[in-house]
């Protein structure tokens, strides 16, 4: 599933709407940081707790097709997280200074700076535990 197919599975699926809502008072807009993001529609503190984290538990080595086609977050090296319907999570985009990360426990999403009304969503996609090459992978490296 390439990732414009995961796109038009949550469009067809979800009724137009460009994915699942996992974080409340969220919306998806065009990003100044890349293609599309997701911005917060209220003020937030830090350590506010946006989401936790769902799906299935991909050994990486078995199924590395997953890392290119579907969403996912690293859980540690070798495990992925994997969601085969996009989430608002999903349009959460790179950023060496971000507001937001996942807990140890690789499910939980909060905020680790104060979010303004109206401001994107942006983690360091570099700070989890993500599986052997994906560093120097054509993402990997354009993330640095």
């Amino acid at each position: 599933m390439a990732i414009d197919e995961i796109d038009l599975l949550a469009t067809r699926l979800l009724g137009g709407a460009p994915c699942l809502p996992t974080v409340a008072d969220a919306v998806v807009g065009a990003s100044a940081v890349h293609g599309r993001g997701l911005f917060s529609t209220r003020a937030r503190d830090i350590g506010e707790v946006l989401c936790v984290l769902d799906g299935q538990v991909v050994d990486v080595a078995a199924f590395p097709g997953v890392i290119d086609a579907l969403e996912w977050n690293a859980l540690d090296p070798t495990r992925l997280l994997v969601r085969g319907i996009r989430t608002s999570y999903g349009y959460i985009n790179h950023s060496a200074a971000p507001n937001v990360a996942i807990d140890d426990d690789g499910r939980t999403m909060r905020t680790c700076a104060a979010v303004a009304a109206g401001e994107e969503f942006t983690m360091d996609y570099l700070a989890q535990p993500v599986p052997a090459g994906y560093r120097d992978s054509g993402e990997g490296r354009r993330l640095r």
